[in-house]
């Protein structure tokens, strides 16, 4: 049983690493986004309070964002770990995952934090695009459509999201780099943080991966 987070600033490829590192581990992997998705199918008093906040734009609160967390890591299907992937966002968000596992007499493993360079990350965000039917993700570089401008999964038209633009992204990173301070500490003063350096090709930052976390 592995129970790990994965944190980064955009662009670090937290998404991309986390499916691959799950896939390995055969454990489950959740992003903030997936859950919200999930959450956001049934109809249920979560949903309802969930959808208040995605449908009109708002940043969603620290306590539904756990709320929704709390109730796909109680899934049965987690038995053999889970990694989450883009959470927490912030040291409220991390205390409170932390109380949640004390109360099933468990614990966090690790917590990965991927870093790289603005310029580096500055480049992998002008050249992704994202499916405006399912969300996945590409880039024009190292992980390109098999179509050019449609999704390889569903046929969807691929797009550029806004936030992926030169200035913005510089402006996305900088607002990371101060809030996710904390957080770093948090975890490092737990004994449980990770660095992983997330430049160079995927194959290789996999192996710096397993390699921080002595996984074979």
């Amino acid at each position: 049983m592995i129970r790990l987070v994965f944190l980064g600033p955009p662009g670090v490829g937290k998404g991309t690493h986390a499916g691959l590192l799950a896939k390995s581990l055969k454990i489950t992997h959740y992003s903030t986004g997936d859950i919200f998705r999930e959450i956001l199918k049934e109809s249920s008093p979560l949903s309802e309070k969930l959808d208040k906040y995605v449908n009109s734009g708002k940043l969603v609160p620290d306590e539904i964002v756990f709320e929704t967390v709390r109730e796909v890591l109680s899934n049965e299907e987690n038995e053999n770990g889970w990694l989450l992937d883009g959470y927490p966002r912030n040291k409220n968000q991390a205390e409170l995952l932390d109380n949640f596992l004390l109360s099933r007499d468990e614990e966090l493993d690790y917590a990965v934090y991927l870093y790289a360079s603005t310029e580096v990350l500055v480049k992998r965000l002008t050249n992704r695009r994202v499916c405006s039917d399912c969300g996945a993700i590409y880039n024009l570089v190292n992980n390109p459509p098999g179509k050019k401008g449609i999704c390889d999964k569903c046929g969807g038209i691929l797009i550029q999201r806004e936030d992926d633009k030169s200035e913005t992204i510089k402006k996305r990173i900088s607002i990371f780099e101060r809030e996710f301070e904390p957080l770093k500490e948090y975890y490092d003063d737990a004994g449980i943080l990770v660095k992983i350096s997330a430049e160079g090709d995927l194959e290789r930052i996999a192996g710096r991966i397993k390699e921080g976390l002595k996984i074979g």
